[in-house]
Formats: structure tokens, C-alpha cells, sequence
């Protein structure tokens, strides 16, 4: 949707939301999710604000294109990159 991920980011990210994400549900949330954020190992403010930078409509439940970002933005922050959309476009 903005751009954000190649072709192989998406298609990696797919198989995880797949995995977090199981049919018939539309959105992967609750413990499959948390467990794969908290091995970011980021402090949890810092996953509260990617959550709410990627669009989540509630904290912890995400879209396909939000979990996408979401990732992005964790990789950016693992990275020592600020949480916000900028860190992650143009493949920064």
C-alpha cells in the first residue's frame, strides 16, 4: 500500500502474518504476535509505539499492510532508527 516493502520483504512478512494469522481470521493479533515482537527484543514502549506508528486499529491487532510495517519498524528500531514511518522509506 505505501510502498514500504519489496517484493521478497512481502513475501516474507506474508508467511509470518500466515503463521501469527491462521485462516479465517483477517488480522493477526494476541499471543503468536506478541511472542514474534517480544523477540525483537525492543523495550515494550517502544512496541507500544510501533503499534500505534503502523496504524493498528487496537494495540497488538494487525492488518496484513500494518503487520508489514510493524516489522519494518522493528527492524529500523533494532537498528538504532527512529520509530516513525520516515525510518523506513527509501530503504532507510
Amino acid at each position: 500500500r505505501w510502498g514500504l516493502t519489496s517484493a521478497g520483504e512481502q513475501q516474507r512478512y506474508s508467511e509470518l502474518f500466515s503463521r501469527c494469522c491462521p485462516p479465517p481470521e483477517a488480522a493477526a493479533g494476541g499471543s503468536s504476535v506478541g511472542e514474534l515482537f517480544r523477540a525483537s527484543q525492543l523495550p515494550p514502549d517502544t512496541l507500544h509505539q510501533i503499534t500505534e506508528v503502523c496504524g493498528a486499529k487496537r494495540v497488538g491487532y494487525f492488518g496484513p499492510a500494518q503487520f508489514y510495517i510493524a516489522l519494518k519498524l522493528i527492524a529500523a528500531a533494532q537498528s538504532g532508527f527512529p520509530v516513525r514511518i520516515e525510518s523506513i522509506k527509501n530503504g532507510e
